[in-house]
């Protein structure tokens, strides 16, 4: 009751609250729409991939029938560890954003450059196991880069006969970071589930690589549609902030 507020007069108290009123409208519909968005995303990855004891999905794309293939991960992905190129820009793993470049994480990563020649090289299409594989840190990258020798980097042993996109949404599902507990007892963050272990487990598949590539796709799009959206609230956040910053005394 000591403290002194500022107020302007009636009208402009009535503008400023009606405007951020407004405001808060925009960003709770364009919210509504980004968990909207989520929860559909959620059902599909219920729908489009076999439930535990079935080899056919619930909801499938038009022209596909056959049975999908289970096979052990070992049978499907191979290891790789090229190094000797530290010239190649620094990648982190992350669950959030997934692979990026080290000077994008916004924090200030302390690292010794002379071991650089000792990081692995990681590709396009690559994937990559990360510290927090255990809650199902499988990784495509999008860029060309070198990573710490503490993570696992693997490909398809065929990539003609797989669908790179569709893997990348496999590894996301409830069913695959459920399986992931059958091999991380002890794994805490700081460690990452190691190929062996990966490998041992079994993975269901489509065998048309179209099929996978349209799963794959279906998911990828639409992952960027949440995205997208998810900026603009950000965004809408970012004003409301500035705003209220500006308006006030």
């Amino acid at each position: 009751k000591n403290i002194y507020i500022m107020n302007p007069v009636l009208n402009e108290q009535e503008q400023i609250g009606l405007f951020l009123k407004r405001l808060d409208g925009v960003i709770t519909v364009n919210q509504r729409k980004v968990d909207l968005l989520k929860k559909k995303k959620s059902a599909y990855l219920q729908k489009l991939f076999p439930k535990t004891g079935s080899n056919i999905p619930e909801l499938r794309f038009k022209g596909y029938t056959d049975a999908w293939e289970k096979r052990k991960a070992i049978e499907l992905f191979k290891p790789v560890s090229d190094k000797g190129h530290p010239e190649l820009p620094v990648l982190s793993v992350t669950q959030d954003n997934g692979v990026i470049f080290r000077n994008e994480v916004g924090i200030d990563i302390k690292y010794d450059e002379s071991t650089l020649s000792n990081y692995k090289v990681v590709h396009p299409f690559d994937f990559v196991i990360s510290l927090r594989s255990f809650q199902g840190g499988f990784e495509l990258s999008d860029k060309l880069g070198i990573t710490s020798p503490a993570y696992t980097i693997f490909t398809p042993n065929y990539s003609e006969n797989h669908s790179n996109f569709y893997w990348a949404t496999f590894f996301k599902t409830f069913k695959f970071i459920e399986s992931l507990k059958m091999v991380t007892f002890g794994i805490r963050d700081g460690k990452s589930i190691s190929f062996k272990e990966f490998g041992d487990l079994k993975l269901n598949y489509p065998n048309s690589e179209i099929e996978q590539f349209r799963i794959g796709n279906f998911f990828n799009n639409l992952n960027k549609l949440i995205t997208v959206n998810q900026r603009k609230v950000d965004l809408l956040k970012k004003k409301k902030k500035a705003l209220l910053q500006q308006m006030f005394i």
